[in-house]
């Protein structure tokens, strides 16, 4: 996925602290595991993973990978986009390839070393290939807005933030346009995600705070 930057927020440590307590004894035996971390759009989730990396990395000296599920997407953002404001009811899993996604993950934990996988480049619209060595990391991570539906994740962190909590942060910063199509986006995606919350490990809810 390029055209994101990603920083570390302090705030997740609590989280990651506790995910890495569960897995650790994997992680010291140098298990090939994947965690996935789901949840609705604008909830936090590319956060949250980074967090987990950079925590697993400092704690255990292991390297791990990041899928990012966007980058799976049929379609570039734009075409997407375009497409939803022809047919809502486009907007779901079936804009996802997610059995390309469970079948990358599948061939990082058997220790491929040559997975071809989709990166998309959001400023140009495009969908590219990269070709990465699974054997130059030791575990992954997975984020997206369905990564509770995949199989071939070991350890699954819900993040139960609702469109209508990230609200205020979504109005503050400007960024995105509030109402509308995207509004509209938002509120159907909601009714799919809230459903997954019971495939999880663990859930988290809009302060940061584990609640099972």
């Amino acid at each position: 996925m390029i055209g994101d930057k990603i920083a570390y927020h302090a705030a997740y440590k609590p989280v990651t602290d506790f995910v890495i307590n569960k897995l650790i004894d994997k992680l010291n035996k140098r298990q090939r595991i994947c965690i996935s971390v789901g949840g609705e759009s604008g909830c936090g989730k590319t956060s949250l993973t980074y967090a987990l990396l950079k925590d697993i990395e400092a704690t255990t000296n292991l390297r791990g990978f990041i899928f990012h599920a966007d980058d799976y997407y049929v379609l570039p953002p734009r075409d997407t986009h375009n497409l939803r404001i022809e047919d809502f009811s486009r907007v779901g899993t079936n804009e996802v390839k997610l059995n390309l996604l469970e079948a990358n993950i599948n061939e990082f934990k058997n220790g491929n070393t040559d997975i071809l996988k989709p990166l998309i480049v959001y400023d140009e619209n495009v969908i590219l290939e990269e070709r990465i060595n699974s054997m130059d990391f030791d575990f992954c991570l997975v984020e997206g807005t369905y990564a509770m539906l995949l199989e071939n994740s070991d350890y699954k962190v819900f993040m139960d933030i609702t469109y209508e909590d990230t609200r205020p942060v979504r109005i503050q910063r400007a960024r995105d346009i509030i109402g509308g199509i995207a509004e509209k986006v938002l509120e159907i995606e909601h009714e799919i995600v809230k459903t997954h919350k019971v495939l999880a490990d663990i859930v988290i809810d809009k302060n940061i705070k584990i609640i099972n």
